[in-house]
């Protein structure tokens, strides 16, 4: 088992290097309409998809526990619970991936129900089987970002969580597993509205 974990490590680190982005057509050429002028980017990592974002002419403020930027764009700490920014205070919300990395998810998504004006934007890795599970292990296991405490779901309970939360998926994009064959799990982006 040492050996696929280190395996997957080394391909992990291999391709964040390489600076591709697997998923850019999903998460915006497929959504862009979603994407109001200003965007808050919850868990934004280094920034890159921020950075992408930007060049498209977005206003976009990056949140995380943590700053692994690698962008020049401005970021805004906060404990991974309560954002620091006012109410209404962006068009769009997202979280790119990032989620199964916490324990403070429902947390997370109320936070950024409270401070958004329209549109919540959530990429997840879907687990199905297990399989699925393992991979997702494997994935929070050589990641550089934190771990999440079995916070992977399948499609049904992201679901039943927007729905306890009074947020409608108005749009759902589903990326094949084949599309990352170095983890590949099932992927959805929801695009989440707030009910009035």
């Amino acid at each position: 088992m040492t050996f696929i974990k280190n395996l997957f490590k080394v391909l992990f680190e291999k391709i964040r290097g390489s600076n591709h982005d697997f998923f850019l057509s999903h998460k915006y050429d497929f959504i862009k309409s979603y994407y109001g002028n200003t965007c808050l980017d919850i868990g934004a990592g280094t920034g890159r998809f921020s950075q992408f974002l930007a060049d498209q002419g977005h206003k976009v403020t990056l949140v995380d526990v943590v700053d692994k930027r690698k962008v020049d764009l401005d970021l805004i700490h906060f404990n991974g619970k309560h954002l620091p920014v006012d109410d209404n205070s962006f068009d769009t919300s997202l979280f790119m991936f990032v989620l199964h990395h916490t324990n403070t998810q429902i947390e997370l998504l109320k936070e950024a129900k409270r401070v958004t004006k329209q549109y919540i934007i959530v990429g997840e890795d879907i687990v199905e089987s297990r399989f699925d599970k393992a991979l997702g292990n494997i994935h929070l296991n050589t990641s550089p970002w934190a771990r999440g405490n079995d916070s992977f779901k399948n499609e049904e309970q992201w679901e039943k969580v927007f729905d306890d939360l009074e947020l409608t998926i108005i749009e759902r994009i589903r990326i094949p597993r084949n599309v990352y064959p170095i983890y590949p799990v099932n992927r959805v982006i929801f695009v989440l509205k707030k009910d009035s």
